[in-house]
């Protein structure tokens, strides 16, 4: 299964140093989501990773810094994609999306991943419910890869792979206690790993 971090929405103290930790101890995506954020503090925390990782970023708002920082990862909001006239995805670029609805599927398939969610009740944010029912399954073919989102932890990550998700995105398992984000990544991690054996 895939294993994304996506970005606490505030800038956090020594967060781009917890970043770091996370590629070294092997995150293979990390998605740069800070909705309030402007374009200087966007080039301020690429400032602060480390340039062998900066191609494991992929960039939801101000794009034109993909250039300046060795970006090859594209996201497009839900509402970028419904809104705007995007061009040209034969680009050297990785893109991806997000969507809420399966019935929204047949619209992504320009896409190379896209979020899906809130599969469960979301951890970071309080009263936003998850839209997986007890036998809920993706069986559809695989055009464009689907990634869990919302309230997955260490615990349901056997739910999701059930769901046929190829991936899961992690945000509120991470954030909600930075001391142990570390920690808590590579228990997840380890369980990712563990599947994929039992897989293969």
């Amino acid at each position: 299964m895939e294993l994304i971090v996506i970005a606490h929405p505030k800038i956090l103290k020594n967060e781009t140093l917890l970043v770091n930790q996370l590629f070294e101890a092997g995150l293979p995506i990390f998605h740069l989501r800070k909705p309030e954020a402007d374009e200087a503090a966007h080039g301020k925390f690429m400032d602060g990773i480390l340039p062998e990782y900066h191609n494991r970023i992929a960039l939801h708002h101000f794009h034109s810094l993909a250039g300046d920082y060795n970006i090859n990862r594209i996201h497009h909001t839900e509402r970028f994609r419904k809104n705007s006239t995007f061009g040209d995805f034969t680009q050297p670029y990785t893109f991806s999306t997000s969507i809420h609805k399966m019935a929204e599927i047949d619209q992504i398939d320009q896409y190379h991943y896209s979020f899906f969610g809130p599969v469960f009740n979301s951890l970071s944010k309080p009263g936003y419910a998850g839209i997986a029912h007890n036998g809920f399954s993706i069986d559809r073919p695989k055009t464009t890869k689907l990634i869990a989102l919302g309230g997955i932890e260490i615990n349901n990550i056997d739910q999701v792979k059930a769901m046929n998700f190829d991936g899961i995105a992690l945000l509120g398992s991470i954030w909600n206690d930075p001391a142990q984000a570390l920690n808590n990544f590579k228990k997840i991690q380890e369980k990712c790993q563990h599947l994929l054996t039992l897989q293969q």
